[in-house]
């Protein structure tokens, strides 16, 4: 099977399909009609028709082989496309190998099977500026997270990924959520210190009020130690 030949070659599987066809249409009216056992017709027109069998089944074969190859040429001729397009733009050709799969099919190509039609190629280009003008879009609203993360004093990672399933708007308003959250729990944890520090203090001062009331009382004048607020009863000579 070649390209030259393949048209003719399918024609002729075809005919010889439909005479197989034919042939087991007579079978099964013969046999009935016959007298002779039918084990024995079947075993003659399947030993008769085996060659017939064979010829179908390698020009089936070689038609799936052909068709095979000219897809794997196709996709060759997609690819580099591709690549020579994508280069330009500075993208990684290999985002588009699984959309490359949709344009290999005979109606994209001229007659000789492997140039690619003008539409075809116009499709192409769409699909690698659109890729390009989707990337530079995922920078920018990367860069507008970065931003807000900085002004912030937050990290920007997380809410980068948050990309791939919500829209900026939906991130930004997720960092602005976060953001206030944050600050109310510092406003709570900073409240909790001072309420602390206030108890510190006082416990401090009832702890220094309560060491003045053990100490014992001393008169200024004398040195003697008061009991009880009163001087002590021993007699002092003049």
């Amino acid at each position: 099977v070649t390209a030259s030949t393949i048209k003719d070659d399918k024609q002729v599987l075809a005919n010889l399909r439909k005479l197989k066809k034919q042939i087991s249409d007579e079978r099964i009216k013969i046999k009935r009609e016959l007298s002779q056992s039918a084990d024995e017709f079947d075993k003659y027109i399947k030993d008769t028709s085996e060659p017939m069998d064979k010829v179908i089944d390698k020009i089936a074969s070689d038609v799936k082989e052909f068709e095979e190859h000219q897809k794997a040429v196709r996709l060759d001729a997609v690819k580099n496309y591709i690549a020579k397009k994508a280069g330009e733009y500075m993208l990684d050709h290999r985002l588009f190998d699984e959309k490359a799969l949709g344009y290999i099919k005979a109606s994209d190509f001229m007659t000789d099977g492997f140039t690619l039609k003008k539409v075809t190629m116009k499709s192409l280009d769409d699909m690698v500026t659109f890729e390009y003008q989707k990337q530079q879009e995922y920078e920018k609203e990367k860069a507008t997270i970065s931003g807000q993360c900085a002004e912030y004093g937050m990290t920007d990672q997380p809410y980068i990924r948050m990309l791939q399933s919500m829209s900026l708007a939906d991130v930004m308003q997720q960092i602005m959520s976060d953001y206030l959250f944050e600050q109310e729990k510092k406003k709570i944890r900073q409240a909790e210190a001072e309420r602390e520090q206030l108890l510190a203090i006082q416990r401090a001062k009832e702890e220094q009020a309560q060491n003045r009331q053990d100490l014992p009382q001393i008169d200024p004048e004398t040195g003697e130690i008061l009991d009880g607020g009163q001087l002590s009863q021993n007699e002092h000579d003049t």
